[in-house]
């Protein structure tokens, strides 16, 4: 996968998809997701914080900046920035993560219903808006040549190493949520009501749009010819 100059990875140039790892904490890290929309702006979901104008000057090439999500209750942090560096975008949240956001993050703004992003987005592009959840939690799939490319929010994990905190590293241990490619147990603790359902919903939408490129929300994006079996098996066996 190609690189621009300031870090952003290019999924598919032609669709115009990327995912940019950025901190948000001491050893935390997280991916902002972007998509280029039937309307030709860019669609933008759990937008990074601190990120350099450099950086958000790198998307010129891919579009004008039209649409951002926060996915969940914890990926908000960088939508005040946004907000401010891109004045005539939407932003979109579920009803549950703007409780949260509102209560951590007040300065964000207001949000418009997930439920109104297919309208701009056009049918290239599928949102997932969980039902019955803590805080809300929100997936999305790009339709490209030969495949989809998914950016799976917090319900999977792709997090290389456990993490030296040891508490953190007790918690993400005896949860499963790392190291490597797992379904991330532990957020689901504090995203989701109805983990088994949720998941159960992810396999059968996976189903119908078979994965070329997994991006979690933490950790590396995964390809390969066997991307979508790998990753049916990972939610099956946590489904046994």
């Amino acid at each position: 996968m190609d690189t621009t100059s300031n870090g952003w990875t290019i999924l598919d140039r032609e669709a115009g998809v990327l995912s940019f790892e950025y901190s948000f904490a001491k050893q935390g890290l997280a991916n902002t997701f972007v998509a280029r929309m039937a309307n030709d702006k860019l669609l933008v979901v759990s937008p990074a914080v601190r990120i350099s104008d450099a950086a958000l000057g790198d998307l010129a090439e891919f579009g004008e900046v039209g649409a951002v999500i926060a996915p969940n209750g914890f990926h908000h942090l960088g939508v005040a920035e946004w907000r401010a560096k891109f004045p005539k975008a939407r932003f979109f949240a579920a009803p549950e993560t703007v409780i949260r956001v509102r209560a951590k993050n007040p300065e964000a703004g207001e949000f418009e219903p997930i439920s109104l992003v297919p309208l701009i987005a056009g049918p290239r592009i599928g949102i997932g808006e969980v039902e019955n959840t803590k805080c809300g939690e929100t997936w999305v799939w790009v339709e490209v040549a030969g495949g989809h490319i998914w950016f799976v929010s917090d319900i999977l994990a792709n997090i290389p190493k456990l993490p030296s905190n040891p508490l953190a590293w007790m918690a993400f241990k005896a949860t499963g949520s790392a190291p490597g490619y797992r379904v991330f147990n532990l957020a689901m603790k504090f995203m989701v009501k109805d983990k088994a359902g949720t998941l159960r919903t992810l396999a059968d939408e996976m189903k119908k749009h078979p994965p070329s490129i997994v991006v979690p929300a933490h950790g590396p994006p995964l390809a390969g010819d066997d991307i979508a079996d790998r990753t049916q098996a990972l939610i099956a066996a946590a489904l046994a």
